[in-house]
């Protein structure tokens, strides 16, 4: 689904403009975006949490050179999904 098609059936949920919705939506991922960098998680109830996760540095080998280098470490948006979401991808009804 692309943004403009989120939109679009946000706006056809809510009775609202697509116009609206699009603020709507982009003050939405604004606070989440802004939360998420002050290393806050975000939860949704049936839906999931976003939150950060920290990659501590480590050692790899290139596998050609056999040279050893320095990964930096990183912090990175991690999703776990709800029990409800799992058990709707999961169901037998869901099947592709």
């Amino acid at each position: 689904m692309t943004h403009k098609e989120l939109v679009a059936e946000l706006a056809k949920r809510l009775g609202q403009t697509q116009a609206k919705t699009s603020e709507l939506l982009e003050a939405f991922t604004t606070v989440m975006n802004e939360r998420l960098a002050e290393g806050n998680s975000v939860s949704f109830q049936g839906f999931g949490l976003f939150e950060t996760k920290k990659k501590m540095e480590r050692i790899s080998v290139n596998p050609v050179t056999k040279q050893r280098f320095l990964i930096p470490p990183k912090i990175s948006a991690v999703y776990r999904p709800s029990q409800n979401v799992k058990d709707l991808l999961n169901s037998k009804d869901n099947e592709h």
